[in-house]
């Protein structure tokens, strides 16, 4: 949880920047509109947050899988 809870945030506060730029620039702005945007960050945020997951795993099975010799260099 203490891995994904600050990436909902981000994406939280992303998605209310966007909707106060639209609220802004664009006042009869319809609210499906808002909805797409969120909508939209939600899909990049699961896929950005999944690929660093994905490398996450990689890096951890390169360094379990790489021995040491006892003078301490890779071999």
């Amino acid at each position: 949880m203490a891995y994904l809870l600050p990436r909902a945030v981000f994406v939280l506060v992303a998605w209310a920047m966007t909707c106060g730029l639209i609220k802004m620039l664009w006042l009869e702005a319809d609210p499906m509109i808002f909805g797409v945007a969120g909508a939209s960050w939600a899909c990049g945020g699961v896929a950005y947050f999944a690929y660093l997951s994905k490398l996450r795993r990689e890096i951890d099975d390169l360094q379990r899988n790489r021995r040491y010799s006892a003078d301490g260099s890779t071999t």
